[in-house]
């Protein structure tokens, strides 16, 4: 079911995609969604009461939610989205190992097949599907590209660990809220509770570090951007790369995500 679902999808024109895309935003709008909600504690506890921004923001989270599958339905059209001149990232390849850490901006299953285009080797942490049929589905479209998938589970964290000490190349989409260990810092000046596991990798000091996201780019694409962060990093450090990241495109970060939901206990849960 999955297999044809992403294959009518897939070969759905853009412009039809986010036609629809634009239609539902409006329905979702219009009776309060819970995305919705989220999307607008999230942006106005960062920035205050910006209505363009959070209605944007939305959209393009709705639009995601059918991108998503027409980059999952067939191989390479994640291409037909995004600029071309990622592919002169292609000397990442060279060198010692490599550490990534991005964050939710665009459509970012796309970075699965970009660093598995432009690696020999990708390891990426990430957070499989609660459907156990569609997460065989998708394993296997993620790894289809190059890149070995390890769920951000305890065993699959273990896993990563050992692959870093082998020297393998990592990506870690770290600007989530971690299930048990972490440590809290600032997020546009408003704490929350942050995975600090880029700050325990880079102080080993075995792997060139960078930052890596999706933003926009031309007609309506994403631009594949590429940051070497010279030093050892602090996750206080490591949130004020993704807050520039951020402000470069904030519509297309993932505000629909219950960021601040884990705070201390003398503090107001703003959902």
């Amino acid at each position: 079911m999955f297999s044809i679902l992403f294959g009518l999808i897939s070969r759905t024109p853009l412009r039809v995609l986010r036609g629809m895309s634009l239609i539902l935003t409006k329905f979702l709008i219009l009776f309060k969604a819970k995305q919705y909600q989220v999307t607008q504690k999230n942006i106005n506890h960062c920035f205050g009461q910006n209505s363009e921004l959070i209605n944007n923001s939305f959209r393009e989270t709705i639009d995601m939610s059918l991108v998503f599958p027409f980059i999952w339905g067939k191989k390479d059209n994640f291409k037909k989205l995004l600029d071309t001149d990622y592919i002169q990232n292609k000397t990442l390849d060279n060198g010692r190992p490599k550490l990534f850490f991005t964050l939710h901006m665009g459509c970012v299953d796309m970075l699965v097949f970009i660093m598995g285009e432009l690696l020999s080797q990708i390891n990426i942490l990430y957070t499989p599907a609660k459907n156990k049929k569609l997460e065989a589905k998708l394993k296997k479209i993620r790894e289809s590209g190059g890149a070995k998938m390890l769920p951000a589970t305890d065993n699959g964290v273990k896993e990563l660990y050992k692959r870093f000490l082998a020297g393998e190349n990592l990506l870690i989409a770290s600007d989530l809220v971690p299930h048990k260990k972490g440590v809290y810092e600032k997020f546009f000046n408003k704490e929350c509770f942050c995975i600090d596991l880029i700050e325990k990798l880079s102080q080993k000091n075995t792997h060139d570090l960078y930052v890596v996201y999706l933003t926009k780019g031309k007609e309506k694409k994403y631009s594949f951007k590429v940051k070497k962060i010279e030093n050892q990093i602090t996750t206080k450090e490591m949130n004020r790369h993704f807050e520039e990241a951020i402000l470069g495109a904030p519509e297309i970060y993932g505000w629909e995500y219950k960021k601040f939901r884990k705070l201390r206990p003398n503090n107001t849960n703003i959902y």
